[in-house]
């Protein structure tokens, strides 16, 4: 086949459907970038900012119900957690599923025992409830705990790949080798959260640590057609007191923190925004009416796409963030927002 005629039949391929990938749970935002094989892409923003909820709604949770929903295909996701226990994390998806699916919030250190009120025996029926959908999640989803290294991540999604069941390695002249998946519509999702606590290996600093972890996503990427989602915080130039006065600032590629290199090396680039952290406005939405004035909880978060090798950049999407389950919800786009009822946002009824 001639490289038009490979591209004529990706073509074709799409005009049948299946180059749809998974969906990310989020109209706008699926147009744009969406979940698709051979796509590598960065989400970054400041520590308490939800990048890390935002990451397992948008790549973990809802492709899973989308998969299951279509009830065909294969779907993979390996989590490299390297902060985050795996049983909270488990907890905390267990409660937005139940917040999502009954509308009844059992917050995480109410589930975990942490408070004096303990949960009661109709809580503990509605865990018990959604046992089968955390057993059945865990079937697609690979959880290693604990800080990892660049060799340690490339070692465990190699063996992934190279399992007789998933895929093997061809030689095909002495300089080069192709892989060839047993089902290509399979889509693989590494996700590393977060690449600044890569440890680095013998002779390493930190940038070169993880210079190394970014050029293996890419290898994942461009060889086993994986598509590698990886985390990163913001640099600490944010707390500078110029960019509180420059009124509605927003991150840039160039605030990713230690290393360009990830967001050298990605095809998409997403950065996670809460302007009233850091005293500043959005330029399209007025964020103080997403404050309750009750709680003082903040439920407005910025998502902007600021690299799409494949589509648009620059793109905007205002989001209701529930932090108590990690749930983002799209918003109206801004000129539709009158008549919106934010006490909607504050109950949770516009979440579920």
């Amino acid at each position: 086949m001639s490289d038009f005629d490979r591209l004529y039949e990706e073509i074709e391929n799409g005009m049948n459907g299946n180059n749809l990938g998974l969906s990310m749970g989020y109209d706008r935002l699926n147009k744009y970038i969406g979940i698709r094989k051979r796509i590598y892409t960065l989400v970054f923003g400041p520590t308490g900012s939800g990048k890390t909820a935002y990451v397992h709604n948008s790549y973990i949770l809802n492709p899973y119900e989308d998969f299951i929903s279509k009830g065909k295909g294969k779907f993979k996701v390996i989590l490299f957690s390297m902060e985050r226990s795996k049983i909270y994390t488990i907890a905390k998806w267990l409660s937005r599923k139940i917040f999502m699916s009954e509308g009844i919030l059992i917050p995480i250190p109410k589930m975990m025992g942490w408070w004096k009120d303990k949960l009661t025996e109709g809580e503990l029926l509605l865990i018990k409830k959604y046992k089968y959908y955390i057993d059945d999640l865990l079937k697609y989803v690979d959880i290693i705990e604990g800080a990892q290294n660049p060799t340690g991540i490339y070692k465990y999604l190699e063996q992934y790949a190279e399992n007789p069941l998933n895929g093997k390695k061809n030689r095909v002249s002495e300089f080069h080798s192709i892989y060839n998946p047993v089902d290509p519509t399979e889509i693989i999702i590494p996700i590393i959260d977060h690449i600044g606590l890569v440890k680095p290996e013998k002779g390493q600093n930190k940038k070169e640590a993880i210079d190394k972890t970014s050029e293996y996503m890419q290898k994942a990427r461009d060889f086993w057609g994986y598509s590698p989602v990886v985390v990163s915080q913001v640099n600490r130039d944010l707390s500078n007191p110029i960019y509180q006065k420059m009124g509605s600032f927003e991150p840039t590629i160039d605030n990713a923190k230690e290393s360009g290199r990830p967001s050298e090396d990605s095809d998409n680039v997403v950065s996670i925004w809460d302007p009233r952290r850091y005293n500043t406005t959005d330029p399209s939405y007025d964020i103080e009416k997403f404050v309750d004035q009750t709680t003082g909880a903040n439920y407005f978060r910025s998502v902007k796409i600021l690299k799409n090798s494949y589509g648009e950049d620059s793109i905007r999407v205002g989001m209701g963030f529930h932090g108590a389950t990690g749930t983002f919800k799209e918003l109206p786009k801004p000129g539709l927002m009158e008549g919106f009822n934010y006490e909607n946002l504050y109950d949770g009824t516009f979440f579920y």
